[in-house]
């Protein structure tokens, strides 16, 4: 048992000390990854890191960097990348996962992040946690948000977490704890379930395939070595219509992919893909209603005369104004209207009317008169980009 209880304290104490950063943080700093600000794109995607990491938890050992991968990538043109940063202290910290939500918020509106169109996350374990913390708190940004991809976020907590509570009071481990009791992550999860401002959001889901050795001289000596975070607890509340990825690294380099080829960029890849950049497009379409005949002496009126549109599906068309003008009329009078009163979601228009024949003349008798009525939809649509 003695020796048991060392193994599993110098492994958790490799973790704690070496947290995101490990040794490729001494690698130079290259410039950071942002938008031009006057220059927008469409989407932004957000590189989140996990707990005690930084910066650098995105560079892989040959020095390549994930989100510079993806700037200088053609198939992201529509996106700008930002590189998020939030306190995480190695040993005993003072922040709790509700606090780093909102010094995170703080720092992406610094980032100009919420003035794009659509924003996007790449997480990393407990940075999952604080991205979904953030969103349900700031509904009015959560509403910018596509789709959250999470690598080894702990969702029902983590084993490591648990017995790293034993040597290190960070309140973080409190939260990240595997518990049945983890008030944090029982909490977060209802609060994401039950609000629609973020319910909409698509989470998928990475795990990490291989256990991380310990990074102390004692841990490596006993070649102490965990998962640290499982697979139910990486996959819990995923979208179920996309299989949740395994990634052949641990839970450091689940997300320090060496090159595009790798697992963990191509599953973004795929996510991202498979979740257009959406361009709003605005048009106006016109219908008309003809043959409205009558009488020299007498009325054509409706109080509720319906005028659909044809609507695409596929581009999430909806109506949203319309307007009615009286054309093509001969031979009336006293007109009213034509006034929309109303349009329904499925693209109808409800026009009010109503006009009256020109009369008796002396040469032409009583002819009858007629209109139609013509009705201009603006119609918003949303059409895929392709890159």
């Amino acid at each position: 048992m003695r020796r048991l209880a060392a193994l599993f304290g110098s492994l958790v104490l490799g973790f704690v000390a070496v947290g995101g950063t490990l040794s490729l943080a001494q690698v130079p700093a290259r410039p950071s990854v942002q938008s031009p600000l006057p220059n927008l794109k469409p989407r932004v995607i957000v590189f989140v890191h996990g707990i005690h990491g930084d910066h650098e938890s995105w560079r892989a050992s040959n020095g390549a960097y994930w989100p510079q991968l993806l700037q200088n990538d053609p198939h992201f043109q529509q996106s700008d990348v930002v590189v998020a940063e939030y306190p995480t202290p190695s040993r005993n910290g003072q922040y709790s996962s509700q606090q780093l939500s909102q010094i995170l918020w703080d720092g992406l509106k610094k980032q100009k992040v919420w003035d794009h169109r659509e924003v996007v996350f790449i997480a990393h374990s407990l940075g999952g946690l604080l991205t979904e913390e953030m969103l349900i708190n700031h509904p009015a940004d959560a509403a910018r948000v596509r789709f959250v991809v999470s690598y080894a976020t702990p969702h029902q907590g983590s084993f490591v977490a648990s017995l790293a509570r034993i040597y290190d009071k960070d309140p973080l481990l409190t939260d990240l704890q595997d518990s049945n009791d983890n008030n944090f992550l029982i909490d977060l999860e209802d609060k994401w379930r039950g609000s629609a401002a973020v319910s909409r959001i698509h989470r998928y889901c990475a795990y990490e395939g291989r256990d991380t050795a310990a990074a102390e001289t004692v841990g490596r000596l006993l070649r102490a070595h965990t998962r640290v975070v499982s697979y139910y607890s990486a996959t819990y509340g995923c979208d179920t219509d996309t299989s949740p990825k395994k990634i052949d690294a641990d839970h450091i380099e689940i997300v320090r992919p060496r090159d595009r080829a790798a697992d963990a960029y191509t599953f973004f890849s795929r996510v991202y893909h498979s979740n257009p950049v959406i361009n709003i497009v605005e048009s106006v379409r016109d219908n008309k209603i003809i043959g409205l005949n009558v009488d020299c002496n007498k009325k054509n009126s409706a109080d509720d005369m319906q005028v659909p549109i044809g609507l695409d599906p596929a581009l999430h068309e909806q109506v949203i104004s319309a307007e009615a003008e009286l054309a093509d009329a001969e031979r009336i009078r006293e007109i009213s209207g034509p006034i929309v009163m109303k349009v329904d979601p499925g693209g109808i228009a409800h026009v009010a009317f109503s006009f009256e024949g020109k009369g008796r003349t002396l040469l032409l008798g009583c002819p009858d008169g007629h209109a139609s009525i013509l009705v201009h939809f603006h119609i918003r649509g949303e059409v895929p980009v392709a890159e």
